[in-house]
């Protein structure tokens, strides 16, 4: 029975072939087709699988023929041979060392090839042992602060109750809503789903191009606001002081109902 992925789990498997690829020393134009892939099919408007029934998939601006071919392959079987191979070359412990903040594909790619480092834990006994301090594009300010991100994991990775998880994105969705510059906002994700446990809040607002960066500032300048973990027009990623994980995704009006789901 083939797998039917969703337009989400389509761009988070190409964000993930960038990520890959990129660990494997890839070129890093071919890198950067993945991840534009990735963000284009993240915020499409339209129906993914009748897209690429009709074709259309195939005339998508920034989509070059060879990941069109592959999302094809991807939506008819459930699976793409590609991705599973970088799989099952690049060690599982290196995607996790991906969650730990300041932690980006080529710090992760340097200490597995100089340190021979494959998972947090090795990651943790390193920097403890002062072994990062001297890496080309580390120093020992960057092994403090990996050493601090590898603390905040332990502390936040577990799932937390939806009655918890409600409470804070309630106080997140009402300081976005009436913002300046957001046109709609609403929770998202595993929340809006009514999961019994969730890992993580979602919030996705839409508004102009030119609002989105004053309303990031002040997503991540919130109180509630223990560190922010990534920044940018799209997405932003932040651990709030009650311990759990919230990203708020901000999209065109045209493309707000698309990404709730």
């Amino acid at each position: 029975m083939t797998m039917k992925l969703d337009q989400k789990e389509v761009a988070a498997l190409l964000k993930e072939m960038a990520v890959l690829l990129e660990l494997q020393g890839e070129n890093p134009f071919k890198v950067r087709a993945y991840e534009n892939a990735s963000r284009i099919i993240e915020g499409l408007s339209g129906d993914l699988e009748e897209m690429v029934k009709t074709g259309e998939i195939m005339k998508i601006k920034g989509i070059g023929s060879g990941i069109a071919e592959k999302i094809k392959i991807l939506m008819e079987t459930g699976h793409l041979p590609e991705y599973e191979e970088l799989k099952q070359k690049t060690p599982a412990g290196l995607i996790e060392m991906l969650k730990i903040p300041g932690m980006g594909p080529k710090k992760i790619k340097a200490v597995w090839e100089k340190l021979g480092i494959t998972t947090i834990g090795e990651l943790e006994y390193a920097c403890k042992e002062n072994r990062l301090a001297d890496l080309p594009g580390f120093g020992v300010r960057t092994q403090e602060k990996i050493l601090q991100g590898i603390e905040l994991l332990k502390k936040f990775k577990e799932r937390h109750l939806i009655n918890e998880a409600r409470a804070e994105a309630e106080l997140l969705y009402q300081a976005i809503k009436d913002f300046s510059g957001v046109i709609r906002s609403q929770i998202a994700g595993s929340l809006r789903r009514w999961k019994e446990t969730v890992k993580d809040i979602d919030i996705v607002a839409s508004a102009r191009d030119e609002d989105r960066m004053k309303i990031m500032d002040h997503f991540t300048s919130l109180p509630s606001v223990e560190t922010v973990v990534a920044k940018g027009e799209t997405k932003s990623s932040v651990v709030l002081k009650a311990g759990m994980n919230a990203d708020l995704r901000i999209v065109s009006d045209e493309q707000f109902p698309y990404a709730l789901h």
